[in-house]
């Protein structure tokens, strides 16, 4: 009989209705490999492409809200608050039942915004890995941010050395990996993309002696730079009587848009640029295109833009935010890599290919050899193989003790908590105070409760110290030499709620400490 694969629950922290985003698109191309290892559930907190996605290659879908943390990837002061206000919701008992429903292996949560799964299923004792997708902004408070992260997650992957850069602690070397993102060639019909370039530019009213630069981001706002992409190209457009321009992606800030327009439409330039609000099949708009340039302003997690522009055998040109820098540097473009803010920088790459046809048709041809070469799914697969080797003997424990916010110890096992009746059934079990894990109290409220082990039926109220009723009743059937001696007991035992809580209150200590130590540095 064929051992079943381990499962495991993949929470993804939005599922887009239409346009999907670079990280879904990656956490989607990952669960597909993800297949071979694991039999996958995917997580969404609404219905949507992804969702879809997963439906159609036989995956599991769950729709449940998960709230988001936005102020931990920004690393703001008050992420600590948010989390805490996050788990005052109904959704975070909700999230409790959802993992002991699943009663997953190991889960994987997407994103530094998505924190609330990796807290929660480390309380079940359950492996965590956290793909990082995009880079912490560098504040003060980032060491702090870097140590949720840390303390939650058994691995990191990252996707670049920039995103995985604010988490090389010496606590977090040892489990992170970095896997760049891949894709799968023959899904992009790559024998169509002639006949997919007639037309589409057909479509766009574009003569094939006229030169299409082109600018894609699924949501445009201004940290994807497009106002320095217009500067750039009425530049160009003044310069090159044969330059065209294409956007494509949705505006979520219409004013910043039109802002960005101005620019063209104060010289007149307008029927020299086409937009594009949305195309999710991207084998039908590259191949349009003459030029890429992604003139992202702040750090990219990767650029897979960049990539998919290269792999299409464009030249790119790229401001040297984050992740597109190594992209360029990786694939032998770092002279198509320009300086951060520099518009100017931009124009003298992009005229200087429109200048010099030979130039302009050799670096495509050469980033589509090297796209291949360094970012294939032959390089992908080696390095999520090797990945999948060395976490191929975890999983979560089948027993786990846990103490709520109360006194009562409980043993977890099969999805049931099952309270201990007394301190004396708890050592008689085998157990030792040390292995007691504090969890939330929102997770004792949400799982189902068990018979009590041991004799008595009132497990909160017969821990030596945690019950007044109970030392007062034994009193008065006691002598005072009698209550001496059970009062010394009860100093030199303590009780389970005590112990452990003196451990974990330790361990938290050492942990802000440390936290505190770093930002310092």
């Amino acid at each position: 009989m064929m051992q079943s694969k381990p499962k495991m629950l993949i929470f993804s922290h939005i599922c887009s209705q239409k346009f999907v985003t670079g990280a879904e698109k990656l956490l989607m191309f990952m669960t597909r490999e993800l297949l071979q290892n694991y039999a996958c559930t995917l997580v969404v907190p609404i219905e949507g492409a992804i969702a879809k996605q997963a439906r159609a290659l036989g995956i599991p879908v769950v729709i449940q809200d998960v709230p988001l943390v936005v102020s931990l990837y920004l690393a703001l002061s008050h992420f600590p608050e948010d989390i805490r206000k996050k788990q005052q919701e109904p959704a975070w008992q909700e999230l409790f039942r959802l993992i002991n429903r699943e009663r997953p292996d190991v889960i994987l949560t997407n994103t530094c915004v998505h924190p609330l799964p990796a807290i929660a299923t480390k309380a079940f004792g359950i492996p965590v890995i956290w793909a990082i997708m995009e880079t912490i902004e560098e504040t003060s408070y980032t060491p702090e941010s870097a140590a949720i992260i840390e303390r939650y997650a058994d691995y990191v992957i990252g996707i670049s050395e920039t995103s995985l850069a604010p988490l090389r602690t010496p606590g977090m070397l040892p489990k992170t990996r970095r896997i760049p993102p891949s894709w799968e060639h023959s899904g992009l019909s790559p024998d169509l993309w002639q006949e997919h370039r007639i037309s589409r530019r057909n479509q766009l009213g574009i003569t094939n002696e006229q030169r299409l630069i082109g600018y894609i981001s699924s949501a445009i706002f201004q940290a994807k730079g497009l106002e320095h992409f217009m500067l750039m190209a009425v530049s160009v457009a003044e310069r090159f009587e044969h330059a065209r321009f294409l956007i494509v992606g949705n505006p979520v800030d219409t004013v910043y848009f039109e802002k960005c327009m101005g620019h063209a439409r104060s010289r007149n330039l307008m029927e020299r640029f086409r937009w594009v609000r949305y195309e999710d099949r991207i084998e039908t708009i590259y191949p349009a295109m003459d030029v890429l340039v992604i003139p992202s302003l702040s750090a990219e997690g990767f650029g897979m833009t960049a990539l998919e522009g290269m792999v299409f055998g464009k030249p790119v040109v790229v401001y040297g935010s984050g992740g597109l820098s190594e992209i360029g540097n990786a694939t032998g473009n770092s002279s198509y890599v320009v300086p951060t803010g520099n518009v100017d920088g931009l124009f003298r790459k992009v005229s200087g290919l429109l200048g010099d046809e030979l130039e302009l048709a050799a670096v495509g041809t050469r980033n589509a050899k090297m796209a291949l070469s360094v970012f294939g799914l032959p390089a992908y697969r080696k390095l999520l193989r090797k990945f999948m080797h060395d976490i191929s003997g975890i999983g979560p424990p089948k027993r786990r003790l846990v103490r709520g916010t109360m006194p009562t110890v409980y043993l977890l096992e099969d999805g049931v908590l099952r309270p201990f009746a007394s301190e004396h059934s708890f050592l008689k079990a085998g157990y030792r105070f040390e292995d007691v894990h504090a969890v939330p109290g929102a997770m004792i409220a949400a799982l189902p409760h068990g018979a009590a082990i041991g004799q008595s039926n009132k497990p909160s109220s017969i821990f030596p110290g945690s019950s007044k009723s109970a030392s007062r009743g034994r009193g008065r059937r006691k002598r005072k030499s009698g209550i001496k001696q059970a009062a010394g007991r009860r100093k030199r035992t303590g009780s389970l709620s005590r112990r452990a809580g003196r451990r974990i209150r330790t361990r938290r200590r050492s942990a802000v400490g440390v936290a505190r130590a770093r930002r310092r540095r």
